[in-house]
């Protein structure tokens, strides 16, 4: 079964990658974005591409990493530096949630340094460094 026209545009406002989408339906992402194409949809502007992200990493209920970003990022695992993290996330373990959008970077890493020193302040966070 293939998402309706409702379904990928709410898939897109999530920020999920056409690889996410196509996985959840069973199909190729080449059809998912052949889909996106007939439907009309905007990816850049449903994604919201052009805001910087903060998110979070969470494991069991607790947050163990808060980083910033562009809206593919939280989901990328090759660029940890935590060999402990990256072998999380590669083995789909880490579920992310998106915390707020930003127009400035600046913003966006203020915001995450501010979440980073609430973690750590009460255990959690601790794939993060720790900040100033």
């Amino acid at each position: 079964m293939l998402p309706t026209k409702k379904q990928l545009v709410q898939h897109l406002s999530d920020k999920m990658t056409n690889q996410d989408i196509s996985n959840i339906y069973n199909v190729s992402f080449q059809k998912i974005q052949q889909l996106i194409k007939n439907h009309g949809l905007s990816q850049k502007e449903l994604r919201k591409e052009n805001l910087f992200i903060v998110y979070e990493h969470w494991l069991d209920g607790e947050v163990v990493y808060v980083g910033s970003g562009v809206w593919y990022r939280c989901r990328r695992y090759t660029n940890r530096r935590n060999s402990d993290h990256r072998q999380l996330m590669k083995d789909g373990k880490i579920k992310y949630k998106f915390v707020r959008e930003f127009d400035r970077e600046e913003e966006a890493r203020s915001f995450e340094f501010m979440l980073i020193r609430h973690y750590k302040q009460i255990g959690q966070a601790k794939f993060n460094k720790q900040t100033r």
